[in-house]
């Protein structure tokens, strides 16, 4: 083949990787626009900004101290789940490398998929299969909306009694059937790794349509082994200790909210905070939004007024807890995914430190 039948190929695989990243750039530009410029006006805030200016800052500063708590609690989740599955990891690693999954995964619109192919990148160079980091993404996920469900249960119970509006009724009887059908499924899942593994070959099938690419029978085994996983790793101390990382995460972060809403100098309650925040973070786990921007603030505002919040008092401090909770952790998130990727042994020829193989040879 000659040279002038290689160059085009070369030079558009080149281009589509750029081309790509610059779409999802704007898009991302976008919605931040859509987001801090559209809201704004749409609470009210040109009109009443001048009785908001009264903030406290060392709220402020605090509610960025609860998101790197909350950050921290999940990643020592992720690293105890490793641990259950035979592989053990330091802090400092699992820390860089949630927020570098963090930091890819709330740029681009289904970015989670990159964020585990740097996750998995990451921790196979340090002698951790792929496949038991998969395992370790996919229980820490279904332990933190364990966690998460409880919140909203809780919050519910809260509200009991309280005067609230039709509007927050209607949102949270879907979040309450849409939270139902979810425990629901993961109790029939986990139960049974037969049931588990027909789901998962029922939802390869469909989404093959999509991706033809897709094995139904591979992804069915690997729903299965994931059930009975869970039934092993996460029992008795393991899943206690594990649900209290994914209670403080989700629990420290509600806090960040509480403590901007604090600073404006208004009290919510624990109820209407926690109803209002789990039924965002619900809406937000369909990928339509990186990170669910866009869709976190227009619940938590709905819901937090609904409950009696100032609309404008509503919309300027789920601004700002975004702020903490989305754009800022990005700092962080650029650092330590810089430095993964300049580390030694990034190229995966990095001889294996500690693997689930390893840790069962010497401990039979």
């Amino acid at each position: 083949m000659s040279p002038a039948d290689r160059g085009p190929p070369k030079h558009g695989g080149r281009r589509r990787p750029a081309v790509r990243w610059i779409v999802h750039g704007v898009l991302l530009a976008a919605l931040a626009v859509g987001v801090f410029g559209l809201l704004p006006k749409v609470g009210g805030l040109t009109r009443d900004a001048a009785g908001l200016r009264q903030a406290r800052p060392a709220f402020l500063v605090a509610a960025v101290a609860a998101e790197a708590v909350s950050l921290g609690c999940y990643a020592q989740l992720y690293r105890r789940i490793l641990a259950a599955l035979g592989a053990r990891i330091r802090f400092r690693l699992a820390a860089d490398v949630i927020l570098a999954t963090f930091f890819v995964s709330h740029l681009t619109p289904f970015g989670s998929a990159t964020g585990t192919l740097v996750n998995a990148s990451t921790l196979e160079s340090y002698g951790i299969a792929a496949t038991t980091t998969g395992e370790a993404i996919a229980l820490s996920s279904l332990t933190s909306t364990v966690a998460l469900i409880v919140l909203f249960g809780c919050g519910f119970v809260a509200t009991a009694g309280q005067h609230i509006s039709h509007q927050y009724l209607v949102i949270a009887g879907v979040a309450l059937f849409l939270i139902a059908l979810v425990l629901a499924a993961v109790l029939a899942v986990g139960a049974r790794p037969a049931i588990a593994g027909r789901a998962g070959t029922w939802a390869a099938g469909v989404a093959r349509h999509f991706r033809p690419s897709i094995d139904p029978a591979k992804v069915g085994q690997t729903c299965a082994r994931l059930a009975s996983l869970a039934r092993t790793a996460l029992t008795g101390r393991d899943f206690a200790v594990s649900f209290a990382f994914g209670a403080g995460n989700w629990l420290f972060d509600l806090l960040a909210l509480d403590l901007v809403f604090l600073a404006l100098r208004y009290q919510p309650g624990f109820g209407p905070l926690a109803v209002a925040y789990a039924a965002a973070n619900i809406a937000s786990a369909i990928p339509l939004t990186p990170g669910g921007l866009g869709v976190i603030e227009v619940t938590l505002v709905a819901v937090t007024v609904g409950f009696g919040a100032p609309k404008a008092t509503a919309v300027l401090a789920v601004l700002g807890y975004r702020l903490a909770n989305y754009w800022l952790p990005l700092i962080p998130g650029a650092v330590a995914y810089i430095r993964l990727r300049l580390r030694p042994g990034a190229d995966g020829k990095r001889k294996p430190a500690t693997t689930p193989d390893a840790v069962r040879r010497t401990n039979p």
